[in-house]
Protein backbone atom coordinates (compact mmCIF):
# COMPACT_ATOMS: atom_id res chain seq x y z
CA UNK A 1 0.00 0.00 0.00
CA UNK A 2 2.81 2.32 0.95
CA UNK A 3 3.54 3.05 -2.93
CA UNK A 4 -0.44 2.79 -3.65
CA UNK A 5 -1.54 5.03 -1.02
CA UNK A 6 0.96 6.64 1.29
CA UNK A 7 -0.42 8.23 3.49
CA UNK A 8 -3.26 5.78 4.30
CA UNK A 9 -0.01 3.39 3.89
CA UNK A 10 1.58 5.62 7.05
CA UNK A 11 -1.50 5.65 9.12
CA UNK A 12 -2.16 2.08 8.98
CA UNK A 13 1.38 1.54 9.68
CA UNK A 14 1.42 3.17 12.72
CA UNK A 15 -1.88 2.18 13.99
CA UNK A 16 -0.09 -1.54 13.88
CA UNK A 17 2.58 0.08 16.24
CA UNK A 18 0.00 1.33 18.83
CA UNK A 19 -1.72 -1.98 19.33
CA UNK A 20 0.98 -4.32 20.93
CA UNK A 21 1.66 -5.91 17.64
CA UNK A 22 3.62 -9.07 17.05
CA UNK A 23 7.41 -9.32 16.35
CA UNK A 24 6.95 -9.68 12.71
CA UNK A 25 3.81 -7.34 12.27
CA UNK A 26 5.99 -4.74 13.99
CA UNK A 27 8.59 -5.59 11.61
CA UNK A 28 6.22 -5.08 8.69
CA UNK A 29 4.88 -1.64 10.23
CA UNK A 30 8.17 0.19 10.91
CA UNK A 31 10.00 -1.29 7.12
CA UNK A 32 6.33 0.80 5.90
CA UNK A 33 7.30 4.51 7.98
CA UNK A 34 10.89 3.77 6.88
CA UNK A 35 10.03 3.38 3.31
CA UNK A 36 7.61 6.47 3.59
CA UNK A 37 10.78 9.24 5.16
CA UNK A 38 13.30 7.31 3.07
CA UNK A 39 11.63 7.99 -0.24
CA UNK A 40 9.45 11.61 0.92
CA UNK A 41 11.18 12.39 4.12
CA UNK A 42 13.78 12.80 6.56
CA UNK A 43 16.29 9.65 5.49
CA UNK A 44 17.61 9.73 9.36
CA UNK A 45 13.85 8.87 10.57
CA UNK A 46 14.05 6.14 8.11
CA UNK A 47 17.07 4.26 8.91
CA UNK A 48 15.95 4.40 12.85
CA UNK A 49 12.49 2.73 11.43
CA UNK A 50 14.19 0.19 9.25
CA UNK A 51 16.69 -0.77 11.50
CA UNK A 52 14.00 -1.29 14.08
CA UNK A 53 12.12 -3.78 11.37
CA UNK A 54 15.12 -5.51 11.01
CA UNK A 55 16.17 -6.28 14.20
CA UNK A 56 12.43 -7.17 14.97
CA UNK A 57 12.05 -9.51 11.59
CA UNK A 58 15.88 -11.16 13.58
CA UNK A 59 13.81 -12.03 16.43
CA UNK A 60 10.67 -13.30 14.83
CA UNK A 61 13.01 -15.76 12.83
CA UNK A 62 11.56 -15.24 9.88
CA UNK A 63 14.51 -14.81 7.05
CA UNK A 64 12.52 -13.69 4.25
CA UNK A 65 10.97 -10.75 6.03
CA UNK A 66 14.34 -10.10 7.13
CA UNK A 67 16.20 -9.81 3.44
CA UNK A 68 12.54 -7.48 2.82
CA UNK A 69 13.74 -5.51 5.45
CA UNK A 70 17.77 -5.73 4.83
CA UNK A 71 16.86 -4.79 1.16
CA UNK A 72 14.46 -1.57 1.96
CA UNK A 73 17.66 -0.82 4.74
CA UNK A 74 20.43 -0.93 1.73
CA UNK A 75 18.44 1.11 -0.43
CA UNK A 76 17.46 3.95 2.41
CA UNK A 77 21.67 3.71 3.62
CA UNK A 78 22.74 4.41 -0.63
CA UNK A 79 20.60 7.26 -0.24
CA UNK A 80 21.78 8.08 2.88
CA UNK A 81 25.54 8.59 1.33
CA UNK A 82 26.48 5.13 3.08
CA UNK A 83 27.11 3.53 0.10
CA UNK A 84 29.72 0.47 1.43
CA UNK A 85 27.42 -0.45 4.17
CA UNK A 86 24.22 0.05 1.66
CA UNK A 87 25.55 -2.87 -0.17
CA UNK A 88 26.75 -4.70 2.45
CA UNK A 89 22.59 -5.04 3.79
CA UNK A 90 21.81 -5.57 0.12
CA UNK A 91 24.25 -8.71 -0.36
CA UNK A 92 23.13 -9.85 3.21
CA UNK A 93 19.60 -10.02 2.09
CA UNK A 94 20.49 -12.13 -1.07
CA UNK A 95 21.98 -14.00 0.88
CA UNK A 96 19.58 -15.19 3.66
CA UNK A 97 16.63 -15.01 0.92
CA UNK A 98 14.78 -17.58 -1.75
CA UNK A 99 12.96 -17.70 -4.57
CA UNK A 100 10.23 -14.57 -4.96
CA UNK A 101 11.98 -12.76 -2.46
CA UNK A 102 15.27 -13.21 -3.25
CA UNK A 103 13.87 -12.03 -6.77
CA UNK A 104 12.69 -8.88 -4.90
CA UNK A 105 15.91 -8.17 -3.28
CA UNK A 106 17.79 -8.53 -6.48
CA UNK A 107 15.38 -5.88 -7.76
CA UNK A 108 16.52 -3.45 -4.92
CA UNK A 109 20.09 -3.85 -5.43
CA UNK A 110 19.74 -3.65 -9.10
CA UNK A 111 17.61 -0.29 -8.33
CA UNK A 112 20.84 1.01 -5.48
CA UNK A 113 23.08 -0.19 -8.55
CA UNK A 114 21.33 2.62 -10.97
CA UNK A 115 21.76 5.16 -8.43
CA UNK A 116 25.06 4.57 -7.62
CA UNK A 117 25.87 4.95 -11.74
CA UNK A 118 26.87 1.04 -12.05
CA UNK A 119 24.64 0.42 -14.75
CA UNK A 120 26.16 -2.91 -15.96
CA UNK A 121 25.38 -4.38 -12.26
CA UNK A 122 21.56 -2.91 -12.43
CA UNK A 123 20.96 -4.74 -15.63
CA UNK A 124 22.33 -8.15 -14.89
CA UNK A 125 20.39 -7.96 -11.12
CA UNK A 126 17.45 -6.93 -13.31
CA UNK A 127 17.80 -9.72 -15.61
CA UNK A 128 17.82 -12.50 -12.61
CA UNK A 129 14.91 -11.24 -11.18
CA UNK A 130 12.15 -10.46 -13.75
CA UNK A 131 12.11 -14.38 -14.74
CA UNK A 132 11.18 -15.40 -11.68
CA UNK A 133 8.54 -12.40 -11.13
CA UNK A 134 6.90 -13.42 -14.27
CA UNK A 135 7.17 -17.07 -13.17
CA UNK A 136 5.55 -15.75 -9.93
CA UNK A 137 2.62 -13.83 -11.54
CA UNK A 138 3.90 -10.85 -9.59
CA UNK A 139 2.42 -8.18 -11.73
CA UNK A 140 3.48 -5.01 -9.24
CA UNK A 141 7.40 -5.98 -9.05
CA UNK A 142 7.70 -6.79 -12.57
CA UNK A 143 6.34 -3.63 -13.68
CA UNK A 144 8.86 -2.04 -11.20
CA UNK A 145 11.58 -4.28 -12.86
CA UNK A 146 10.92 -3.68 -16.20
CA UNK A 147 10.48 0.11 -15.61
CA UNK A 148 13.82 -0.04 -13.51
CA UNK A 149 15.30 -1.90 -16.74
CA UNK A 150 14.33 0.69 -18.81
CA UNK A 151 15.60 3.79 -17.13
CA UNK A 152 18.81 1.82 -17.10
CA UNK A 153 18.61 1.32 -20.87
CA UNK A 154 18.03 5.45 -20.92
CA UNK A 155 21.30 6.22 -18.99
CA UNK A 156 23.32 4.08 -21.07
CA UNK A 157 21.89 5.78 -24.30
CA UNK A 158 19.35 2.88 -25.77
CA UNK A 159 16.44 5.06 -26.23
CA UNK A 160 14.39 2.09 -28.28
CA UNK A 161 15.27 -0.18 -25.38
CA UNK A 162 13.54 1.91 -22.82
CA UNK A 163 10.89 3.07 -24.83
CA UNK A 164 9.87 -0.55 -25.60
CA UNK A 165 10.43 -1.24 -21.92
CA UNK A 166 8.37 1.86 -20.71
CA UNK A 167 5.47 0.43 -22.94
CA UNK A 168 5.46 -2.55 -21.47
CA UNK A 169 5.54 -1.40 -18.19
CA UNK A 170 2.81 0.98 -18.55
CA UNK A 171 0.97 -1.86 -19.47
CA UNK A 172 1.49 -3.69 -16.51
CA UNK A 173 0.97 -0.98 -14.42
CA UNK A 174 -2.55 0.18 -15.83
CA UNK A 175 -3.67 -3.27 -14.13
CA UNK A 176 -2.72 -1.98 -10.56
CA UNK A 177 -3.91 0.22 -8.09
CA UNK A 178 -0.51 1.47 -7.41
CA UNK A 179 -0.85 5.38 -7.66
CA UNK A 180 2.56 6.07 -6.71
CA UNK A 181 4.43 3.90 -9.25
CA UNK A 182 1.91 4.67 -12.09
CA UNK A 183 3.00 8.44 -11.40
CA UNK A 184 6.59 7.27 -11.88
CA UNK A 185 6.22 6.07 -15.17
CA UNK A 186 4.54 8.67 -16.55
CA UNK A 187 7.90 10.52 -15.27
CA UNK A 188 9.91 8.37 -16.86
CA UNK A 189 8.46 8.32 -20.16
CA UNK A 190 8.67 11.93 -20.14
CA UNK A 191 12.00 11.48 -19.96
CA UNK A 192 12.04 8.65 -22.74
CA UNK A 193 10.35 11.47 -25.04
CA UNK A 194 13.03 14.09 -24.28
CA UNK A 195 15.94 11.15 -24.84
CA UNK A 196 13.97 11.33 -28.50
CA UNK A 197 13.80 15.19 -29.23
CA UNK A 198 10.28 15.78 -28.06
CA UNK A 199 10.86 18.82 -25.49
CA UNK A 200 6.58 19.34 -25.64
CA UNK A 201 5.64 16.08 -25.04
CA UNK A 202 8.14 15.53 -22.36
CA UNK A 203 7.15 18.91 -20.52
CA UNK A 204 3.39 17.38 -20.76
CA UNK A 205 3.98 13.95 -19.35
CA UNK A 206 6.09 15.77 -16.52
CA UNK A 207 3.60 18.12 -15.88
CA UNK A 208 1.12 15.31 -15.60
CA UNK A 209 3.04 13.00 -13.62
CA UNK A 210 3.60 16.16 -10.93
CA UNK A 211 0.06 16.79 -10.93
CA UNK A 212 -0.49 12.86 -9.87
CA UNK A 213 2.63 12.78 -7.01
CA UNK A 214 0.63 16.47 -5.63
CA UNK A 215 -2.98 14.39 -4.94
CA UNK A 216 -0.48 11.59 -3.31
CA UNK A 217 1.71 14.09 -1.16
CA UNK A 218 4.60 12.39 -2.74
CA UNK A 219 7.02 14.94 -3.95
CA UNK A 220 9.37 13.55 -6.73
CA UNK A 221 12.62 14.63 -6.47
CA UNK A 222 13.96 13.06 -9.75
CA UNK A 223 10.90 14.63 -11.41
CA UNK A 224 13.31 17.95 -10.61
CA UNK A 225 16.24 17.02 -11.99
CA UNK A 226 14.57 15.58 -15.27
CA UNK A 227 12.65 18.73 -15.54
CA UNK A 228 15.49 20.76 -15.20
CA UNK A 229 17.36 18.75 -18.27
CA UNK A 230 14.41 19.33 -20.73
CA UNK A 231 14.00 22.81 -19.30
CA UNK A 232 17.88 23.67 -20.39
CA UNK A 233 17.30 21.76 -23.76
CA UNK A 234 14.52 23.76 -24.34
CA UNK A 235 16.79 27.26 -23.52
CA UNK A 236 15.47 27.87 -20.40
CA UNK A 237 18.36 27.71 -18.17
CA UNK A 238 18.13 30.28 -15.67
CA UNK A 239 14.43 28.64 -15.02
CA UNK A 240 16.37 25.44 -14.57
CA UNK A 241 18.53 26.91 -12.34
CA UNK A 242 15.86 28.52 -10.10
CA UNK A 243 14.10 25.37 -10.08
CA UNK A 244 16.90 23.35 -8.74
CA UNK A 245 18.09 25.74 -5.92
CA UNK A 246 14.17 25.39 -4.88
CA UNK A 247 14.39 21.78 -5.19
CA UNK A 248 17.74 21.56 -3.00
CA UNK A 249 16.34 23.74 -0.24
CA UNK A 250 13.35 21.87 -0.20
CA UNK A 251 15.40 18.47 -0.01
CA UNK A 252 17.75 20.00 3.00
CA UNK A 253 14.39 20.86 4.65
CA UNK A 254 12.97 18.08 5.08
CA UNK A 255 16.43 15.79 6.00
CA UNK A 256 16.49 14.21 2.65
CA UNK A 257 18.31 11.90 0.37
CA UNK A 258 21.99 13.26 -0.21
CA UNK A 259 22.26 11.23 -3.66
CA UNK A 260 19.70 13.26 -4.32
CA UNK A 261 20.90 16.40 -3.33
CA UNK A 262 24.31 15.41 -5.49
CA UNK A 263 22.26 14.93 -8.45
CA UNK A 264 20.44 18.68 -7.73
CA UNK A 265 23.61 20.18 -7.48
CA UNK A 266 24.92 18.65 -10.71
CA UNK A 267 22.13 20.04 -13.12
CA UNK A 268 22.61 23.17 -11.21
CA UNK A 269 25.80 23.83 -11.99
CA UNK A 270 24.92 22.70 -15.68
CA UNK A 271 22.02 25.49 -15.46
CA UNK A 272 24.74 27.74 -14.41
CA UNK A 273 27.17 27.26 -16.91
CA UNK A 274 24.15 27.49 -19.57
CA UNK A 275 22.79 30.68 -18.05
CA UNK A 276 26.08 32.40 -18.35
CA UNK A 277 27.16 32.10 -15.08
CA UNK A 278 30.03 30.27 -14.63
CA UNK A 279 31.13 31.00 -11.21
CA UNK A 280 27.92 29.68 -9.95
CA UNK A 281 28.60 26.38 -12.07
CA UNK A 282 32.09 26.24 -10.69
CA UNK A 283 31.02 26.15 -6.91
CA UNK A 284 27.65 23.82 -7.52
CA UNK A 285 29.94 21.74 -9.62
CA UNK A 286 33.15 21.24 -7.13
CA UNK A 287 30.31 20.44 -4.06
CA UNK A 288 28.67 18.02 -5.86
CA UNK A 289 31.74 16.41 -7.32
CA UNK A 290 33.02 15.86 -3.31
CA UNK A 291 29.46 15.17 -2.37
CA UNK A 292 29.50 12.26 -5.24
CA UNK A 293 33.11 10.82 -3.97
CA UNK A 294 32.17 10.86 -0.76
CA UNK A 295 29.20 8.71 -1.64
CA UNK A 296 30.85 6.21 -3.60
CA UNK A 297 29.67 7.01 -7.50
CA UNK A 298 32.04 7.59 -10.08
CA UNK A 299 29.86 7.42 -12.44
CA UNK A 300 28.05 10.64 -11.49
CA UNK A 301 31.38 12.00 -9.88
CA UNK A 302 33.12 11.76 -13.63
CA UNK A 303 29.92 13.79 -15.29
CA UNK A 304 30.26 16.59 -12.13
CA UNK A 305 33.72 16.77 -13.29
CA UNK A 306 32.80 17.35 -16.59
CA UNK A 307 30.65 20.29 -15.53
CA UNK A 308 33.25 21.81 -13.77
CA UNK A 309 35.95 21.82 -16.14
CA UNK A 310 33.11 23.32 -19.04
CA UNK A 311 32.54 25.88 -15.98
CA UNK A 312 36.38 26.78 -15.79
CA UNK A 313 36.67 27.00 -19.39
CA UNK A 314 33.71 29.23 -19.29
CA UNK A 315 35.48 31.91 -17.25
CA UNK A 316 38.51 32.03 -20.11
CA UNK A 317 40.80 29.50 -18.82
CA UNK A 318 42.84 27.17 -21.39
CA UNK A 319 45.40 25.36 -20.27
CA UNK A 320 47.15 22.04 -21.04
CA UNK A 321 46.15 20.91 -17.90
CA UNK A 322 42.88 21.44 -18.81
CA UNK A 323 43.01 19.61 -21.35
CA UNK A 324 44.20 16.61 -20.26
CA UNK A 325 41.82 16.58 -17.33
CA UNK A 326 39.29 16.91 -20.13
CA UNK A 327 40.72 13.76 -22.07
CA UNK A 328 40.65 11.81 -18.90
CA UNK A 329 36.68 12.48 -17.74
CA UNK A 330 36.65 11.36 -21.66
CA UNK A 331 38.23 8.05 -20.71
CA UNK A 332 36.45 7.28 -17.84
CA UNK A 333 32.75 8.26 -19.27
CA UNK A 334 33.82 5.83 -22.23
CA UNK A 335 34.52 3.37 -20.03
CA UNK A 336 31.30 3.68 -18.36
CA UNK A 337 29.60 3.36 -21.57
CA UNK A 338 28.27 7.17 -20.64
CA UNK A 339 26.16 8.98 -23.63
CA UNK A 340 28.40 12.00 -22.39
CA UNK A 341 31.77 10.53 -23.39
CA UNK A 342 32.10 12.28 -26.76
CA UNK A 343 31.10 15.72 -25.09
CA UNK A 344 34.06 15.40 -23.14
CA UNK A 345 36.45 14.76 -26.19
CA UNK A 346 34.79 18.04 -28.07
CA UNK A 347 35.63 19.80 -24.96
CA UNK A 348 39.14 18.83 -24.80
CA UNK A 349 39.46 19.49 -28.62
CA UNK A 350 38.25 23.18 -28.29
CA UNK A 351 40.74 23.32 -25.45
CA UNK A 352 43.63 22.21 -27.66
CA UNK A 353 42.36 24.45 -30.92
CA UNK A 354 42.32 27.77 -28.36
CA UNK A 355 45.68 26.80 -27.42
CA UNK A 356 46.83 26.57 -31.44
CA UNK A 357 48.01 22.40 -30.30
CA UNK A 358 46.12 21.33 -34.11
CA UNK A 359 47.19 17.77 -33.52
CA UNK A 360 45.72 17.20 -30.00
CA UNK A 361 42.78 19.01 -30.73
CA UNK A 362 42.60 16.82 -34.50
CA UNK A 363 42.79 13.28 -32.48
CA UNK A 364 40.30 14.40 -29.97
CA UNK A 365 37.62 15.83 -31.98
CA UNK A 366 38.59 12.14 -33.80
CA UNK A 367 37.35 10.38 -31.33
CA UNK A 368 34.40 12.36 -30.57
CA UNK A 369 33.48 12.61 -34.28
CA UNK A 370 32.70 8.91 -33.78
CA UNK A 371 29.45 9.59 -32.09
CA UNK A 372 27.69 11.26 -34.46
CA UNK A 373 26.14 9.29 -36.24
CA UNK A 374 24.70 6.83 -32.69
CA UNK A 375 23.68 7.58 -29.40
CA UNK A 376 21.08 10.22 -28.15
Amino acid sequence: MVFADPGEARARAQGVLDSDPSAWRASVAHQVIGIWQRDWGDIRIALHHLRRARDLAARAQAPDREADVLAALGVALVHAGRTRQGLEALERGVTVSSGHTRARVLFRRAYASWVLGRHREALEDVRRAIPVLRQADDVIWTARAVTLRATVHLALGAVDRADADFTAAEALWDTTGQDHDKADVVESRGLAAFRQGDIPLALRLMAEAEERYAKLGTPSFMLYIRRCEVLMAAGLAPEALTEADTAIASLDGIGGQSTRKAELLLVAARAARLAGDPHTAIARAALAVRLFAGQRRPWWETHAQLVLIEARVATGRRSGRLVADAAAVAERLASFGAPAAPEASLLAGRIALALGWTADAERHLAVAARSRHSGP
